[in-house]
């Protein structure tokens, strides 16, 4: 493969012209097509910021393919979103197959706890396992979709399946026998598992590329490149992966599975061992001293939500270190008695996950980690108060040195969101990652005449009078949502003024389907957003990774500048840590985040050549403050206003634009 062979896919006339009626030329498609090209064969790292529209799936693909069918060897494509991977497993690579005619494998890798279990699944049925109508419902219900489905995978099934269901039925990396399981030959796992070991292309998400990182290999067969999209989310999938958590929710759920009194029911019920007996008393112990653990916290810090750092190791007594020691050991111990492979494995698992829990809590309570940042996390539930500990890494790059970009020949790092004010260096700093080429790319789309920009200057300061910002934000708001019809996404920073903004504006758009975040799953919201004029009010998930090409959607408004809150624990401690190293934390990290993640919210609007609309960032600061002109410098170059007349006309009016 060599960079004449990619251009004859891109070029004008050339394969995907041939091929595919709605092609168009794009020069930025091809120069990243070319670049991904030399990077694979060479054997180097590239940076690329391709802008929307480039078409940088194919531009990475098409290579991608090539180099491991020449070179028989293997590439891992990483996503962050799962709607980019499932446009990548569902639409691009069948075409690449079907109509381009390229004759490769290509595999996605799910994480093991998304398959169904057989040999699990049949022990559930056998041990009525469950004392709930719903529970007993839905297992009947996975037991008969068993016999019909041919990939065993979660999302498959015609609904959603209750958490305490699916933790019997599903596969669990400590409880599979492996070869020595009755059912595996017929394993939906390890049968789709065969596949990736002869797959050109492995579809992977960032957090299970972590995991196989983190486990020397053993996760994800070996391969040769990797081509991370969505790569402005590295850092933050990294750190939540090698983050601690123990929560009185989490550990109070792995109780009852092992035995519930009220019950009767869990695994040590299936045991027949008089050792069982101690044991139960036991579990007994823990709970009762972890009800009280977490009664002392929440009696200590509050119960009201919030989020409280810990900058030392707190003056809380682990009264949990010894009952779970005491239950540990009494597992090991059965672990040695119980007859069947089954029960031992079960019995082990479960030894295991009391070992870690153990350590965990320790490891939170002394603060062990160094370069972690400790804090408690307080959720009042309708039931109970859910208290979580939890302790992340400030800073990954070195980790991310050492363990990727040092062991990896080519990396291929890709988004349309990399660079701030045009360069790649907040993004290269935080990773660890220092590429031998980096190429940004323009967007085909002419934005100038396909979006307005609207900065309104008269906005109040959303840091200064909460109630003051609110009720201009639902008025303005409320004129851009009826000059669009409807059409609009609300994008907020927090959950606080989205739902004080949609209590305003609920009662008074009557005419319209309106959607909040929470009431449901963000792919339903968007099926609903899609079918008839609409307004979603959304938070983080619908800032990235969501793709309403169309008439559907005209407005895209920004509240806020999405600065992440400086008194959030992570981002408080990395503030400190750039300080202590005399480098400007607003400047240097504060601000390249907020611009990359306004820049995914911005993009949101046009999707294809035919969109037009506009996008508002209702916060005065754009134009107020002097580090606006990063934020507008880094935005595609369309037309901006500060009247709201010519938003009106604008979206009135019917523009003739490119045809797709």
């Amino acid at each position: 493969m060599n960079v004449a062979d990619i251009k004859t896919y891109f070029e004008s006339g050339g394969v995907l012209s041939q091929k595919l009626d709605t092609f168009e030329f794009r020069p930025q498609q091809l120069a990243m097509a070319e670049g991904v090209s030399a990077a694979l064969e060479q054997g180097h790292h590239l940076m690329v910021e391709a802008g929307t529209g480039t078409g940088k799936s194919l531009a990475y693909l098409i290579p991608a393919v090539l180099w491991a069918m020449e070179n028989e060897t293997r590439v891992i494509v990483s996503t962050y979103t799962k709607t980019l991977q499932e446009q990548i497993v569902n639409h691009d690579l069948p075409f690449l197959q079907n109509t381009l005619g390229l004759p490769f494998k290509y595999s996605l890798c799910l994480g093991s706890e998304n398959y169904l279990s057989l040999r699990r699944m049949k022990r559930a049925s056998q041990t009525r396992l469950f004392g709930n109508v719903n529970e007993d419902e839905q297992l009947n219900e996975i037991f008969q979709w068993a016999g019909r489905t041919e990939s065993g995978f979660r999302n498959n099934l015609p609904f959603e399946p209750m958490s305490s269901v699916w933790e019997e039925v599903g596969r669990q990396k400590d409880l599979c026998m492996g070869k020595q399981c009755e059912t595996f030959n017929s394993c939906f796992y390890f049968k789709e598992r065969r596949k990736w070991f002869g797959a050109h292309l492995l579809i992977v998400n960032h957090h299970l590329f972590f995991a196989n990182v983190a486990n020397n290999g053993a996760v994800l067969p070996r391969y040769d490149a990797v081509v991370f999209d969505e790569a402005q989310n590295l850092e933050d999938a990294a750190t939540s992966f090698l983050g601690l958590e123990f929560s009185n929710s989490g550990l109070l759920y792995f109780l009852d599975r092992l035995y519930n009194p009220k019950t009767r029911r869990g695994t040590l019920t299936r045991i027949r061992d008089d050792l069982t007996v101690e044991i139960k008393q036991r579990v007994s112990k823990v709970r009762i001293t972890a009800e009280a653990f977490f009664q002392n916290l929440l009696d200590t810090f509050g119960r009201n939500e919030r989020t409280l750092r810990f900058y030392s190791p707190p003056s809380v007594n682990n009264t949990l270190f010894i009952p779970l020691q005491d239950l540990h050991e009494a597992l090991k111990a059965l672990e040695q008695r119980v007859t069947t492979e089954e029960e031992q494995l079960e019995v082990s698992a479960a030894a295991g996950r009391v070992f870690e829990y153990n350590n965990t809590i320790s490891a939170l309570l002394n603060q062990n980690m160094k370069e972690y940042v400790y804090w408690l996390e307080v959720t009042p539930k309708k039931r109970f108060v859910r208290a979580t500990l939890r302790g992340m890494p400030i800073n990954i790059n070195e980790e991310l040195r050492e363990q990727v970009f040092s062991k990896i020949d080519r990396a291929i790092l890709t988004s349309a969101t990399l660079t701030t004010n045009h360069s790649f260096e907040h993004i290269k700093e935080r990773i660890g990652c220092t590429p031998k080429e980096e190429t940004t790319l323009d967007s085909p789309f002419d934005y100038p005449s396909q979006a307005l920009l609207y900065l309104p200057p008269d906005m109040p300061e959303p840091n200064e009078d909460v109630e003051k910002y609110v009720a201009a934000l639902a008025d303005r708001t409320l004129d851009l949502i009826e000059a669009a019809g409807g059409k609009t996404f609300v994008l907020f920073t927090s959950y606080d003024i989205l739902n004080r903004v949609h209590r305003i504006l609920d009662p008074r758009l009557n005419q319209y389907q309106i959607l909040k975040q929470g009431d449901l799953a963000p792919s339903r919201m968007i099926e609903r957003f899609k079918d008839k004029p609409s307004v979603i009010f959304g938070t983080n998930s619908f800032w990235q990774g969501v793709d309403i090409p169309g008439d559907a959607l005209s407005s895209v408004i920004i509240t806020k500048l999405p600065f992440d809150v400086p008194t959030e624990p992570l981002i408080e401690a990395r503030i400190e840590d750039m300080k202590r190293r005399s480098i400007n934390p607003f400047r240097h990290y504060q601000i390249p985040r907020a611009i990359i993640q306004l820049r995914q919210g911005f993009g949101r609007l046009i999707r294809k050549r035919s969109d037009k609309g506009v996008v508002a960032i209702l916060d005065s600061r754009m134009t107020q403050r002097s580090y606006g002109k990063q934020f507008l410098n880094s935005l595609p170059d369309c037309g901006q206003t500060q009247n709201l007349e010519d938003v009106k006309r604008f979206l009135a009016r019917d523009a003739a634009v490119p045809k797709p």
